[in-house]
């Protein structure tokens, strides 16, 4: 009974590491952290504020998740990633539970533990984004709902409470991604069973009493945003490139593909055999979470904005499909020690890539500043590479014993992943504000303005905690500007008054616009310069 506490410990510890110590990145991070950081100073928990600007991309409930943890803990990276690790976490819990519910005792620990090795999984769960959290809260009500099919149809009040849950989340993916499902079930299978159990006259009173209040409220304070939110988000996000996210119909492929490592060779038998030969209509919970991992990623495939974040919700029922085929196996495939030693080669490859890529007459397209920073992440990818050959290694010898050998190779993985994640904090000179605003941090705070111009670094407010002026930029925030224009100034011709007659000020540029600004003139005193960003004060 202790060694499987340990293992939980062991595994909770290790999901834990460098959460507290990481800059928070740009541009996902320092958004979605920024926006909590306002709403925790303001006490405005109605409309989400990025950089002072109204904020209607998403819906709020990570904002108000992570604004109560920086009320606890401070703006730290903790409190930042906190919730998506939790989250985490708990999606990991859900496919345990849920996995011996639907498939029989063993199959949820084993996906559980394909879950946690996930490349994919693992690494998203400790960035500040979105997507963990309607994956996760996806998961919940497409397993409720599985489970009220075979069993008690009161999981259905879990299953409406957590779409309402990823509702907030996200918006109507929540909705769209299980309801397609359903449809494309009844469809594929004949058996319209599943409607008679959705509990749609209790349940749907439920997500509408979870889910519309902040709704009306957000629509009360600023009308305009209901358009914004269902039309612009996400009909013209899926129907249109307006979002400038324009990707190739197999973009996905590739990286579903490489996240499910180390368990990529279980795809086939996991996930595309259970669509094969429908003998009998009875309700079938593997072909259902098969089509819905598949529409998933079909979905978004189709859609006219792509993120590779965007599959994500597949990933869960990929792995409880993964688990229920572990569990009717006596042994280990050989498939996943050689497929986790070849991931090993690779990673080591590309560390040495990184290490010495003059003695192999490669650039790689580096500036002369990034060249050591990438030889510091070289050395934890080299960590990683060695993380993912002892688990092929054990796995391979523990062969016959086939739980011991996916924990093993479990473990082994997401020790990988976290070894990549904690040496990304290398690049932090490039994809974080935070050495910036130590370095100036006294400049930052007695500024009476400190202007942006024609750019704006996310995870500079979170490390200031002060929001910028922006100059010539709108960007994501043209809506939320729509509605409070004074919250920036629009040109640069009308900016240089408004600079010459602020002594106090400082302005953070790129290099060629502050270039452009010294042509033409314009009293700077320079405080700081590198290859992507300039500071400069009021002379």
């Amino acid at each position: 009974m202790k060694r499987p506490l340990i293992l939980i410990l062991l595994f909770v510890l290790l999901w834990a590491a460098g959460l507290s110590t990481r800059s928070i990145t740009r541009p996902d991070e320092g958004r979605y952290a920024e926006i909590a950081r306002e709403m925790a100073v303001s006490g405005d928990w109605v409309v989400p504020h990025l950089n002072g600007i109204p904020y209607f991309e998403k819906p709020p409930l990570q904002y108000w998740a992570t604004a109560t943890a920086i009320d606890v803990l401070g703006p730290t990276p903790l409190a930042a990633r906190l919730w998506t690790a939790l989250l985490g976490l708990l999606g990991l819990a859900v496919v345990w539970r849920f996995g011996d519910r639907l498939f029989g005792h063993g199959a949820g620990v084993r996906a559980a533990l394909v879950l946690a090795g996930s490349l994919y999984y693992a690494a998203l769960g400790h960035v500040n984004s979105l997507d963990m959290g309607v994956s996760v809260w996806m998961t919940v009500a497409v397993c409720a709902f599985l489970a009220a099919q075979v069993g008690d149809r009161r999981w259905m009040w879990l299953a409406w409470a957590a779409a309402a849950a990823g509702f907030l989340s996200k918006g109507l993916m929540a909705l769209a991604l299980p309801g397609g499902t359903l449809v494309l079930y009844t469809l594929w299978t004949r058996d319209t069973s599943p409607w008679k159990r959705l509990e749609i006259l209790r349940g749907l009173p439920l997500f509408l009493l979870l889910s519309v209040p902040w709704f009306v409220l957000a629509a009360q304070r600023h009308p305009e945003f209901l358009h914004f939110f269902f039309i612009h988000e996400h009909l013209e996000r899926f129907t249109t490139t307006v979002h400038r996210r324009v990707e190739p119909a197999w973009y996905f492929l590739p990286i579903l593909l490489a996240g499910l490592l180390p368990w990529t060779t279980l795809f086939p038998a996991s996930v595309l055999r259970p669509l094969r030969g429908f003998r009998s209509r009875a309700f079938s919970p593997q072909r259902f979470l098969a089509i819905y991992a598949l529409f998933v990623v079909a979905f978004f495939s189709l859609s006219g904005s792509k993120l590779p974040s965007y599959i994500l919700p597949a990933f869960p029922a990929m792995a409880l499909l993964m688990g229920r085929q572990l569990m009717q196996r006596a042994t280990l495939p050989a498939s996943l020690p050689w497929l986790s030693f070849g991931w090993a080669v690779a990673l080591a490859g590309g560390a040495f890539l990184l290490a010495y890529p003059s003695h192999l007459g490669l650039s790689l397209g580096m500036d002369p500043d990034m060249v050591a920073p990438y030889q510091g992440f070289s050395t934890w990818i080299l960590a990683a590479a060695s993380a993912m050959a002892t688990g092929a290694w054990l796995a391979a010898r523990w062969r016959e014993r086939t739980l011991p050998a996916l924990t093993a190779l479990s473990l082994c993985s997401l020790l990988s992943v976290q070894c990549l994640m904690l040496g990304s904090d290398s690049l932090s000179p490039f994809t974080s504000s935070r050495q910036l605003a130590r370095d100036h941090a006294a400049e930052f705070r007695d500024a009476t303005h400190i202007y942006s111009i024609a750019t704006y670094d996310q995870t500079l407010d979170y490390y200031m905690q002060r929001t910028v002026v922006l100059v010539a930029f709108e960007d994501e925030l043209a809506f939320g500007l729509s509605l409070e224009p004074r919250h920036a100034i629009p040109t640069l011709d009308a900016f240089r008054p408004v600079w010459e007659n602020d002594r106090g000020a400082l302005a953070f540029m790129e290099p060629a616009m502050y270039d452009a600004l010294v042509a033409r003139g314009w009293p700077m005193r320079l405080i700081s310069r590198d290859s992507r960003r300039v500071i400069v004060a009021r002379i």
